[in-house]
């Protein structure tokens, strides 16, 4: 049966028939049952190993095919048309034709590289000029006079250094000088051979001179020496009223100031003193806010918002004062006596009360009698009643309401009677009555009369004597027992009463559905003797047992304190104190002095009482291998003889230091149709002196590998 073989893309390379060869390709294919196979198969695997080393390509190569070239020792690969360098840049005087997109080319004599962008070939370096000396700018270093190294940066010409940039200043020690350069700035330094020529934009730090001169009002300057400047004055400056000094015209400096002075001075500009103040005999003007000090008007009006004075002298004031200590002549107010010297209190005599409106601002009084009102409208708030606030008519919640605050209500009816008395739930429990509101009745009050009976009454009870009934839930009274009897049905329908017991007895169910009293059984509590931890206390002091018949309190004896034969009890912050503990401890003590049982750390002993130093080096080494005891082609299960390489430890190391190993799977060939009967594995297991990693797929074609990575303390 004929094979087809594919390309790894999946397409149809060739179909080869039962025993024959196939050398389409650089390789033999071997066809079912060719004879001889062995030497063919063989050779393939040479072939690949040595990647068809020659120096002439292999024939009939396949896209993605490699071949080391022995002319030149490099390795190519094949890219369906033409073979391409791989892995190193092509050494030759004239670019490569048809390279790929990031190939190199090392441009020989110059050795310069430089690399294909998919367009052209682009330089990469290192700079140079064709035909002349170093031409480029480097990076270096120079030893300054104190022996310490500097970076610097030399700009080249045909192997002159015309230019060094560094980032600081410094002069070079003798001997690792360059020519031209006796010392260097921060920044670029040129050397004294070279210059600059260009139109210079910024600061200079210096310069001999301008290049052009410069009129500075009509002065020749060119920075080369000083020049003194005049004004010109057109005009002259000439001083007004009030200004001492002399006239200006530019040819002397000249002060001028301001003719004045705080003194009372004819033809003076007035300037304040130290303390803003000056003196003037006479001030004519209209004055706005406070004025200090003496005024005279022989004629007009003066008009002031405050004045504050000593004393007044002269004419009598008239207007109004803004304070005065009290009236010249006392008045009185309601007949009382009033000066201004002190507050006074007028009553008002309610029958010299004028008008017939009482003003709305009045909102309170204690009147105790009015006449006869022909109306009254009142507030919701309603009219309270009594000397103790004790009747209040008021409308509650949009619902009118007469409320009593003493616990009765009574409906007084005159001497015709009857009287109605209502009592809240306080008075009617005092009374016997379970709910309220209640009737107080007197045992003569009626509840209806002849002629005028109710005709029904609704209520879940009736307590008192039935005049008549059927049979009544509920009773004041049952007839028959005694004193202290308790009623019980002994039936339905049917109750019988117990007589009180004696002192002491309690309640049982008989024989019958009966009750009967019996005397109370109860055996007596005891603490133990010793180690019992409990305190029974009475109102006579400590007891040994309870019986039931004195009240007794049980408490356990307990103490945070260290002391002897008392059980431990938490303090307010949840702690206690203990001579010595002897247990298993689960969490974390607070702290300890040391370790019970000191233990290493990297080898160090370490119990707890001192500090210690570690130091711990990881030694990573990670690898691929392919299996060093070959590979299984065995449907269904894994071969342990084989499908493994061995990891031995790293010099100076042993298994005792292995920290972390992981693999993983690098390549797996599979053979035959892989389905649900396949398994694929990759493990390892620590040997006493080795790792053994295994990596197989249970149907395979060639020698697995796989991954690894080791971390070695």
């Amino acid at each position: 049966m004929p094979y087809t073989i594919n390309k790894y893309s999946g397409v149809e390379l060739v179909v080869l028939d039962d025993g024959t060869i196939d050398t389409t390709t650089s390789l033999g294919l071997v066809g079912r049952n060719y004879v001889g196979y062995g030497e063919t198969q063989n050779e393939n695997f040479v072939f690949l190993l040595e990647n068809f080393a020659n120096d002439t390509p292999p024939a009939r190569p396949l896209s993605g095919q490699t071949w080391f070239n022995t002319d030149n020792n490099l390795l190519h690969a094949y890219d369906g048309t033409k073979w391409i360098v791989v892995g190193s840049a092509v050494v030759s005087e004239t670019p490569p034709d048809g390279p790929p997109g990031g190939a190199f080319w090392f441009k020989s004599p110059t050795n310069s590289l430089h690399v294909y962008n998919g367009d052209r070939w682009v330089f990469i370096g290192p700079e140079n000029a064709e035909g002349f000396g170093e031409t480029r700018t480097r990076s270096g270093t120079l030893i300054d006079s104190d022996g310490n190294t500097n970076p610097v940066i030399f700009l080249t010409v045909d192997d002159t250094v015309l230019g060094i940039i560094s980032n600081k200043a410094f002069t070079p020690a003798v001997g690792n000088s360059i020519s031209g350069f006796s010392s260097l700035a921060i920044g670029l330094t040129m050397s004294t051979s070279a210059g600059i020529k260009s139109n210079l934009t910024g600061r200079a730090d210096r310069a001999t001179r301008l290049e052009t001169t410069r009129l500075i009002n009509g002065i020749g300057f060119d920075g080369q020496t000083d020049i003194t400047i005049k004004s010109s004055t057109t005009n002259y400056l000439t001083k007004g009223a009030y200004i001492l000094g002399d006239n200006f015209d530019g040819s002397a400096p000249s002060t001028w100031a301001v003719d004045a002075t705080p003194s009372n001075v004819i033809g003076k500009v007035v300037a304040r003193n130290s303390e803003g103040g000056f003196s003037a005999s006479t001030i004519t003007a209209n004055f706005i806010g406070n004025l200090t000090g003496n005024v005279t008007a022989v004629s007009g009006t003066s008009s002031f918002d405050v004045i504050t004075a000593n004393n007044f002298i002269g004419a009598t004031l008239s207007g109004n004062a803004f304070s005065a200590t009290q009236l010249q002549t006392p008045r009185t107010i309601n007949g009382v006596l009033f000066n201004g010297t002190e507050n006074i209190t007028v009553a008002a005599n309610a029958q010299t009360l004028i008008g017939t409106y009482i003003a709305n601002t009045v909102l309170t009084s204690n009147l105790q009698q009015v006449g006869t009102l022909n109306s009254l409208n009142v507030a919701d708030a309603g009219i309270t009643l009594g000397v103790g606030s004790s009747l209040r008519i008021l409308v509650d919640s949009s619902t009118p309401t007469i409320r009593s605050f003493t616990g009765t209500l009574n409906f007084d009816m005159g001497d015709s009677g009857p009287d109605v008395s209502f009592v809240n739930s306080a008075r009617s429990l005092a009374l016997g009555g379970p709910n309220a509101p209640a009737i107080i009745g007197d045992n003569t009050t009626n509840l209806g009369i002849t002629g005028y009976k109710f005709n029904n009454i609704y209520a879940n009870n009736f307590l008192g004597n039935a005049t008549t009934a059927t049979l009544a839930t509920t009773a004041t009274n049952i007839a028959g027992g005694g004193a202290g009897a308790i009623p019980y049905q002994t039936a339905i329908g049917t109750t019988a009463l117990l007589p009180v017991g004696t002192t002491g007895q309690v309640l049982k169910a008989g024989s019958g559905n009966t009750i009967q009293w019996e005397n109370q059984i109860f055996s007596n509590l005891t603490k133990k003797t010793s180690d019992s931890y409990l305190v029974l206390t009475t109102v006579g002091g400590d007891v040994s047992s309870y019986n039931t018949q004195i009240a007794t309190t049980i408490s356990v004896d307990a103490t945070s304190a260290s002391t002897a034969n008392k059980v431990v009890a938490r303090d307010s912050t949840g702690g206690f104190s203990a001579t010595n503990i002897t247990a298993t401890l689960l969490g974390n003590a607070t702290s300890a002095t040391r370790l019970q049982t000191a233990y290493t750390i990297n080898g160090v002993p370490f119990d707890g009482t001192g500090n210690i130093t570690i130091s711990t080096n990881y030694t990573i080494i990670s690898g691929a291998n392919y299996s060093t005891a070959g590979f299984t082609n065995q449907v269904g299960s894994f071969n342990n003889g084989a499908n493994f390489f061995d990891v031995f430890p790293p010099s100076g190391k042993s298994m005792g230091n292995i920290v972390a190993f992981i693999p993983s799977i690098h390549v797996i060939h599979f053979a035959g149709g892989v389905n649900g009967d396949d398994s694929l594995r990759c493990t390892y297991s620590y040997l006493s002196d080795r790792i053994r990693v295994y990596v197989q797929n249970t149907e395979q074609r060639s020698t697995p590998a796989a991954n690894w990575l080791a971390v070695w303390s």
